[in-house]
């Protein structure tokens, strides 16, 4: 087991290396274990308990608030472990915290099978199922921790634990969308696959933000008819990424990616958004392209890129359109840079069992505002929390994936229920507070 103190040779260089965002925080860790096995891991712990520091796993380094770097704990930085096997004769698959979407699935591919991953390739999947899993597919397969169907953690007692459906249950449960609050350290994730559409497809149309009011009322009333297969997602961004359209102007970018069994179903699924009522106010259009996974794991790596700090929030919402439209206006209009954008996702609302994933609404609306110089952090990095304050009455709770706690604290992100029970067994579990939970202002 590798240990970095604060002071040491390359100490800083792993903190700053620690948080994908290029707004780092201004938060020391008292060391940093380089977790190379799940032993590791669990002697991290015991070594975090002797020491009396707290402990907070990171994976994927993805969080937008950098919430695995805390001040004077112990991190336990979960990247080398990310081995994962495949058995397809029972379509299943065990994944390490630190592997990444798209290697999963290239190695789901030859035997037929696919997982929800998320949308960029480059996030662990420890922290993406974590806090609920909202991948490609899921409106019609769940979100991807309902696929997750046990879990190995290091508890707060240095040992290595399991649990699924018949032992304990509990650690499962919280497992599924207990986010950064859960009271352990996962080493590896049993997940359920499921086959692989022999068909996916993507539309692309980008029209100017004049047609906002048009565009988002039809997208609201359309959006409940939609097949369980179709993803549809409006972007309020400038337009980039390859698209045959010039830069500049920010304007409405509608992206829907079908999984269907035949090429029939998913270009007959694609046709109704040729049906909008301002498709020739469209400048640019790419309707039912047949892509592969690898082109829309590109097609997620697009919008949030490297190299910039970015801060954002979110909310879930049932609003109609008729108080909707309205209220969200200005977000759309009033991006602050290039770099920021709108994100506007239709959800099937589903049941979600045995999970404390317990928040979610028929759209998911997040702000994100990227810049590069740090002059502009003040200025920029409460531009998405002001809005979702200002829309507080129109939410129904937040998204743990893009969760902003340390700027709105007050956010609802599980169900009251699910909280109180997520407390009560993080008392069981975890009675001496070895792991940090959430990260609140």
């Amino acid at each position: 087991m590798s240990v970095l103190w604060r002071g040491d040779d390359g100490y800083e260089e792993a903190r700053l290396a620690a948080v994908w965002n290029e707004l780092k925080p201004d938060r020391h860790p008292a060391g940093i274990v380089l977790a190379e096995t799940e032993q590791d891991v669990v002697d991290a712990v015991t070594l975090a308990r002797e020491r009396g520091l707290k402990v907070k796993a990171r994976s994927g380094g993805h969080s937008w608030t950098g919430s695995s770097v805390r001040d004077d704990a112990l991190l336990v930085n979960l990247a080398a472990l990310n081995e994962v096997t495949v058995d397809p004769a029972t379509r299943t698959a065990t994944v390490q915290p630190g592997a990444q979407g798209r290697t999963l699935n290239a190695l789901l591919e030859p035997h037929g099978l696919i997982f929800p991953t998320g949308h960029c390739p480059t996030v662990g999947v420890g922290g993406y199922l974590l806090q609920g899993g909202w991948g490609w597919n899921s409106p019609s397969v769940g979100p991807a921790c309902v696929s997750v169907v046990g879990v190995d953690v290091a508890t707060a007692d240095g040992e290595l634990v399991h649990g699924d459906a018949d032992t304990n249950p509990d650690l499962l449960w919280a497992a599924r969308g207990a986010g950064a609050g859960y009271f352990g350290i996962v080493t590896r994730f049993h997940l359920r696959c499921h086959p692989r559409p022999a068909s996916m497809m993507s539309s692309v149309y980008v029209y100017p933000m004049d047609v906002l009011d048009e565009l988002l009322r039809w997208a609201a009333e359309l959006q409940e008819t939609l097949p369980p297969q179709m993803e549809f997602v409006i972007l309020g961004m400038t337009p980039r990424n390859g698209l045959d359209v010039e830069e500049g102007d920010p304007a409405l970018v509608i992206n829907a990616n079908v999984f269907f069994d035949t090429d029939e179903e998913s270009a007959r699924a694609l046709g109704v958004l040729e049906d909008c009522p301002v498709r020739d106010r469209a400048v640019a259009a790419e309707p039912c392209r047949s892509v592969t996974m690898d082109e829309l794991y590109d097609m997620g790596a697009g919008a949030e890129v490297p190299g910039f700090r970015w801060a954002v929030d979110n909310m879930w919402t049932d609003a109609g359109p008729d108080e909707l439209i309205p209220a969200i206006r200005d977000l759309f209009l009033e991006l602050p840079t290039p770099a920021s954008h709108v994100f506007w996702m239709r959800w099937r609302p589903q049941e979600i069992p045995d999970s404390a994933l317990s928040v979610t609404g028929k759209t998911y609306i997040a702000a994100f505002s990227g810049w590069t110089d740090p002059g502009d952090d003040e200025r920029l990095r409460y531009w998405g929390r002001d809005h979702m304050r200002r829309l507080a009455p129109l939410s129904k709770g937040i998204q743990l994936a893009d969760e902003n706690l340390l700027a709105r604290p007050e956010s609802r992100y599980l169900s009251d229920e699910a909280n109180a029970r997520l407390e009560a067994l993080r008392a069981e579990w975890d009675p001496d507070d070895v792991f940090c939970s959430y990260l609140k202002g």
